[in-house]
């Protein structure tokens, strides 16, 4: 299967001759379709040379004797004194971050294509550029922390070549983004060498709106200031692993039983206004709640089973967690 939207290009093909077995003038009558294909060009790279255009003005030379020259100004470099490009950072950060190719696997590639550099080379590329979008990037963010509504996750990223951390060692991506319902969406990423709380407290300060978020600890440290609503998502993720792994599904089928009936509202009310969804939360999705909850103050699993730690987790975010039916802004889950 094919997008619809790529661009199409027709290739005939026609006869060596356009007369007929004896030797008459054929006539087109019009062609058939013999099958479909899709061709891949790889990137072209080629070599632009900028020249400045010189002037000289022979009338002012005339009068006075002396030359007057001029020049065209030719746009600042990306780099100074760097043959990168906008087009050729891009695609080198687009293989680095969007398909994770790392730069050192890149070189070879690029080689081929005719550019001969090194892995620092291509490094000073994306610190560079990153310190030119950086003005663009601390704009994002203050337009975030002004919003009333925001979701946020963090999720581990290795570094294979850290200062004063091994190689195996967890960093992380923060990620704070606005919500689905908002005109313009904005999603900002943060690179943090830890989980810490106090990483939390840095890129969420001067928010003092709702925050969806999952139930670790490290949110903790925003303070009153911050309103936190959690996310059934990962409630559910629990439960799941618990009824899929563990022989004895029984009992850890009735909380997934009335998770899937809950998703299975969220996603019919997907398409409402804030003020809908929060009407039909309250009448809908509230009594399949407080059913979860019921079946959660009843339950008794060994502590350290899957069944243990999925009803610890959701119970310790009870209070989160009902906040969903308190904005009807927010999705059911970040």
């Amino acid at each position: 299967m094919r997008d619809p939207n790529l661009p199409v290009e027709e290739t005939i093909i026609y006869r060596q001759s356009d007369l007929c077995e004896d030797g008459h003038q054929l006539t087109k009558l019009g062609k058939h379709l013999v099958r479909e294909q899709v061709q891949h060009i790889p990137g072209r790279l080629y070599v632009e040379k900028i020249y400045e255009q010189t002037y000289k003005c022979s009338a002012c030379e005339q009068q006075d004797g002396q030359s007057h020259l001029y020049q065209g100004r030719a746009p600042q470099a990306l780099i100074p004194h760097s043959i990168a490009t906008s087009s050729l950072v891009a695609e080198v950060l687009h293989q680095k971050y969007t398909l994770g190719t790392p730069l050192y696997r890149q070189i070879k590639e690029w080689n081929r294509a005719g550019i001969l550099v090194s892995e620092s080379t291509l490094t000073n590329w994306v610190i560079k550029t990153a310190e030119l979008v950086r003005p663009v990037y601390d704009l994002l963010h203050s337009h975030l922390i002004s919003q009333r509504f925001l979701q946020g996750d963090e999720t581990p990223f290795q570094v294979l070549k850290e200062p004063g951390k091994r190689a195996q060692s967890k960093s992380y991506i923060w990620v704070e983004r606005s919500i689905s319902r908002t005109e313009q969406q904005v999603v900002y990423y943060a690179y943090g060498d830890t989980r810490s709380g106090k990483f939390a407290q840095h890129i969420y300060t001067g928010f003092t709106g709702v925050l969806q978020c999952d139930g670790y600890s490290g949110y903790n440290s925003l303070g009153d200031s911050v309103t936190r609503v959690g996310c059934w998502a990962h409630v559910r993720r629990k439960f799941y692993d618990d009824a899929a792994k563990v022989k004895e599904q029984f009992r850890s089928t009735i909380p997934l039983e009335l998770l899937n009936n809950m998703f299975k509202l969220e996603e019919q009310w997907k398409n409402l206004t804030a003020e809908e969804r929060l009407r039909h939360r309250q009448a809908e999705l509230k009594p399949l709640i407080d059913q979860f909850w019921t079946w959660c103050d009843s339950a008794n699993p060994a502590p350290k089973s899957r069944l243990g730690v999925a009803l610890t987790y959701a119970i310790n975010q009870r209070q989160l967690l009902n906040r969903v039916l308190d904005y009807g802004e927010c999705k059911w889950r970040s």
